[in-house]
Parts: structure tokens; sequence; C-alpha cells
């Protein structure tokens, strides 16, 4: 049976920047370290991203020895 590891990160969005980009390279960051992408909380979908200011919470998981 597989297991999991999660953890919650925070990212603060930087207004002149691609929002989009900012998320992207974020989660390219922590797939480095083996992290995927569970899930992405705040009131935004990736197709408004652009607009949304605020910042972001990333439930993250990687899976573990047994």
């Amino acid at each position: 049976m597989k297991r999991y590891e999660y953890k919650v990160e925070h990212l603060q969005l930087q207004s002149g920047k691609s929002s989009e980009r900012q998320v992207l390279d974020a989660l390219n960051e922590f797939g480095k370290d083996g992290w995927r992408l569970n899930r992405m909380y705040g009131e935004v979908s990736l197709r408004n991203l652009l607009s949304w200011k605020g910042g972001l919470e990333f439930l993250l998981e990687r899976e573990v020895g047994e």
C-alpha cells in the first residue's frame, strides 16, 4: 500500500508579475523535492489568476517509503 506525506505551503502573489507564472514556478520548485499539488485553496481558479492579487494555499503530497 502506498503511503503519502502532506504539507501546506502559502504563496503570496506579487503584483507586477504574471500570477500564472508565479504559481507554475512555485509548483515546479516543490516538484524538484518530489512534492506534487493535491489541492489549491483560495477563491480563485486558474482562469482568473491573472486578475487575482491575494495569496494561495497549496496542499502538497509526496509518496514515502513503506
